[in-house]
């Protein structure tokens, strides 16, 4: 069950990881485009700097004097600076490259992992240099990531980060140019692009997880729905077969012992039933109709109310064998709705208490 478990898990990372990665990047690409690009001299006695915005683009390029007015510097440095995140490039002169791989399950822990290995692959104390890593590769058959890591002598950055930051930047950012072109960020220390991954694919765990939940509570409610519509839907099919039942019952023929007690039955069975015409009404007007007044005298039923198309309710009546006679009485009226009918007709209902037909 475990083994189940841990394979559907790899099975989900590996399905998050494309649309993870393409987010990731495109966050990335989000985040340059609003940066002060800030690329030092191998010699550090300049400063080339570039900035991209909804404005467009401007580059300028300011010297550098070392042991110089830092507040001269700053105060030049500032109109291109001030408010921005400043990207700082170290020169690749000065960084110190190493490579190392690792198992792919390592990828969770690859921030303490590199933390842990940073003081043998430095010349330098931890305390003295910055460092930062990025996946090179993945080697999917073999189930290894190489991690590239980048290593700065604090001494060659610092000046410059305080220079940038005294010109008022709103943030500073030092980073490392890899051989394949990645970036590496050195300072400030922050996740790696794993642990941003890993962030991405687990809001997309948590979507997918409420999406799913969602769906599997809509079709619940739909299937109990259908189930209480179900419910109701026997519980009325029993009561109209009582109500026919009952209706049957008082509509069969009956019959006396006794010659005037007979005729009196006859005198009731030949009489037009109420609640047969009722019965047959319902059954034979159509769907689009319905009644507002129903009155039965002298053999007659008058009926008005409302429908979509009138022809078909008098054609009705004619053609269930149950009315005759079926008229309408004045015209009919135009409804407030501009597409129904308001009508009064009269009709001879058929059946009689006896359940004939006459």
């Amino acid at each position: 069950m475990q083994q189940a478990l841990r394979t559907a898990l790899q099975v989900l990372d590996s399905w998050l990881e494309g649309p993870a990665s393409l987010l990731a990047e495109r966050w990335q690409a989000g985040r340059r485009h609003t940066a002060v690009e800030a690329r030092l001299a191998d010699d550090g006695t300049a400063l080339a700097l570039r900035s991209t915005g909804k404005g467009g683009s401007a580059e300028a390029s300011l010297p550098l004097q070392l042991g110089g007015d830092r507040q001269v510097q700053a105060g030049a440095l500032a109109p291109l600076v001030k408010g921005q995140r400043v990207v700082l490039i170290a020169p690749r002169a000065w960084v110190i490259e190493r490579r190392i791989e690792l198992p792919q399950e390592a990828g969770d822990h690859l921030e303490g992992i590199v933390a842990a290995r940073v003081a043998s692959l430095s010349p330098l104390p931890v305390q003295d240099m910055l460092y930062g890593h990025a996946v090179a590769g993945n080697d999917s058959a073999a189930r290894r990531m190489r991690v590239d890591i980048a290593l700065l002598p604090k001494a060659r950055v610092a000046p410059m980060i305080d220079l940038i930051e005294t010109a008022g930047a709103r943030q500073t950012e030092v980073v490392a140019q890899a051989q394949q072109g990645t970036r590496i960020v050195l300072y400030p220390r922050r996740a790696g692009r794993t642990a941003t991954l890993g962030r991405i694919k687990l809001g997309l765990g948590l979507l997918l997880s409420a999406a799913t939940a969602s769906m599997l509570v809509a079709f619940g409610v739909t299937v109990a729905h259908g189930i209480y519509r179900s419910g109701q839907q026997a519980d009325l099919e029993i009561r109209a077969d009582a109500a026919r039942a009952t209706i049957s019952e008082l509509m069969a023929p009956q019959t006396a012992g006794t010659a005037p007690e007979q005729a009196a039955i006859d005198i009731k069975n030949e009489a037009i039933s109420a609640l047969g015409a009722l019965d047959d009404l319902a059954a034979a007007l159509p769907v689009h109709s319905f009644a507002t007044e129903i009155a039965l005298a002298e053999g007659r039923l008058r009926l008005a109310g409302r429908t979509f198309d009138l022809p078909d309710v008098l054609t009705a009546l004619e053609s269930s064998g149950r009315f005759a006679d079926s008229a309408l009485v004045g015209p009919a009226v135009r409804g407030e709705d501009e597409r129904s009918s308001l009508f009064t007709l009269e009709t001879r209902p058929l059946i009689r208490s006896g359940g004939e037909l006459k």
